[in-house]
């Protein structure tokens, strides 16, 4: 877990408010990126995360993960995010070809949900690391939001609210795949494996 200790040195301007009883901590101010890019990106196990635009350099970072075992799950729209939604969708394709199909080939643990224009906008930022933190907030994972903005966000550890949102993620994806064709496109209605990263 990454922990505000960790962040010293760093020119983070926040207002860090801890509630020791809630395993509840919040932050509002400008550069929220130096701590929230650090928790996301240093995922171990999963990030499952809902964000209406995600820059290309982050969406390349979240391929990179999803590459080397990590269980990534996105959710995001392709309004004013087409570049990044491309990369994700080729993450998938260029596997699937470099690999020709061969038994055995390894799929990125990389699941999308992507919803189009005409679709109505996203409104949600979550994320869930781990299965063991979860930020709320107003950033998108974009720099300008994490490195430019004023931005606010909570964050959960305690393991019971953890896995109450990590349900509501799985809701969540379950009401926008059933959208649709024309509203959405995604790349499995209900990943199996989102059942076993509960929190433990």
């Amino acid at each position: 877990m990454v922990r505000p200790a960790e962040l010293r040195g760093h020119n983070h301007a926040l207002l860090i408010r801890l509630d020791r009883s809630s395993g509840m901590r919040s932050y509002v101010g400008r550069n929220l990126g130096a701590f929230l890019e650090l928790m996301i990106f240093s995922a171990s196990r999963s990030i499952w995360m809902c964000s209406p635009r995600i820059s290309p350099n982050f969406a390349q970072k979240l391929v990179e993960l999803a590459k080397e075992g990590v269980d990534v799950k996105v959710i995001t729209e392709s309004s004013r995010n087409e570049e990044s939604a491309n990369i994700l969708r080729k993450a998938l394709k260029t596997n699937r070809e470099s690999e020709g199909g061969k038994e055995g080939a390894v799929r990125p643990q990389l699941d999308y949900l992507i919803l189009k224009q005409g679709a109505g906008e996203l409104q949600l930022r979550l994320y869930i690391i781990d299965g063991r933190q979860a930020v709320i907030g107003s950033a998108d994972l974009t720099e300008s939001d994490l490195y430019g903005g004023i931005e606010y966000v909570i964050i959960m550890d305690d393991a019971r609210d953890v896995e109450k949102i990590m349900e509501d993620f799985i809701a969540l994806w379950r009401i926008y795949s059933g959208l649709s064709d024309d509203a959405v496109e995604f790349t499995r209605s209900f990943p199996k494996s989102m059942l076993s990263q509960r929190v433990t």
